[in-house]
């Protein structure tokens, strides 16, 4: 319990500090990853290399050393999360085209939306309510410690964002009664090897993925929208949304997974910094 208290209170502390002294942090953090420790130097340049074949070693570094600022950026801004304010989010996170959410809402028509581990996706989740017209909800793993658990949902709720459990999601999708629902998936997480279903082609790698956002998407009558999230400068974001399918009833088996696959693929490269290299995100690729 004090541990509890304790965690809580250093990371207020960090949260009221000013977004200049926060990146101050984040630099320093990023050189102790870069220089000190060599953060996952192997998983990510492993990741990299298999993503990017055609560029050398010191381009692929370039490449690691921005992710380290990406990251250090991404666990500063998370601290903040905190204690922003809803004025505050809402300056430095804006949706571009609002107007393809408020059509899609004014036709009752739920959407499921789609991201990567990419930029600053905590503060997407938490925008989202402050961005659209629909009700959201998102997924969330649990963690062992309920204090802790309790703790960051209550974080990433407070702006109107409504989490489930993980293992709830059919259930509660199938049986939501709130109209027009917005339901928020990441979508570049790898699926645990006796859960695996289907490979698709992703970074050049023939890679699992999860078939929930098809599935759902169809089961729950929903659009399919990938969301773009780009950093304008140190702290501020846009997103700008893409409707892959306004009803995917129609649609060929595995056409919705690949769609949404090429889409966050075509993101990465053109920015491939601010992806979430840090994990073994290929371990159980096939050749």
């Amino acid at each position: 319990m004090i541990g509890y208290y304790l965690a809580v209170a250093f990371g207020w502390l960090i949260s009221i500090l000013p977004f200049r002294i926060l990146y101050i942090i984040s630099d320093f953090i990023s050189f102790v990853m870069q220089q000190i420790l060599k953060y996952r130097k192997e998983v990510i340049m492993g990741n990299l290399r298999k993503a990017f074949p055609e560029k050398n070693e010191n381009e692929l570094n370039r490449i690691r050393f921005a992710f380290y600022r990406n990251f250090a950026d991404l666990i500063v801004e998370s601290f903040k999360s905190l204690t922003i304010s809803e004025k505050t989010l809402r300056k430095r996170f804006k949706l571009t085209n609002p107007e393809l959410f408020e059509k899609l809402y004014a036709k009752d028509k739920g959407v499921l939306l789609v991201m990567g581990h990419y930029t600053n996706f905590e503060w997407t989740a938490m925008s989202m309510p402050l961005l659209v017209p629909h009700p959201s909800f998102a997924v969330y793993q649990p963690l062992n410690n309920k204090r802790f658990s309790r703790k960051v949902v209550s974080i990433r709720e407070q702006f109107g964002l409504e989490l489930y459990s993980m293992n709830d999601t059919y259930p509660f999708m199938l049986n939501n009664p709130v109209k027009a629902p917005l339901y928020i998936f990441m979508a570049d997480q790898s699926p645990h090897k006796g859960k695996i279903k289907y490979y698709t082609e992703f970074l050049n790698q023939n890679t699992p993925v999860h078939l929930g956002v098809e599935n759902l998407a169809k089961k729950c009558d929903l659009a399919v929208v990938f969301i773009d999230i780009q950093r304008v400068k140190r702290g501020f974001y846009e997103v700008t949304a893409h409707l892959l399918f306004e009803d995917v009833k129609n649609t060929e088996p595995y056409e919705v997974t690949n769609t949404h696959v090429k889409a966050l693929e075509k993101v990465i490269k053109k920015k491939p910094e601010d992806w979430l290299w840090s994990h073994r995100r290929w371990k159980h690729a096939r050749n």
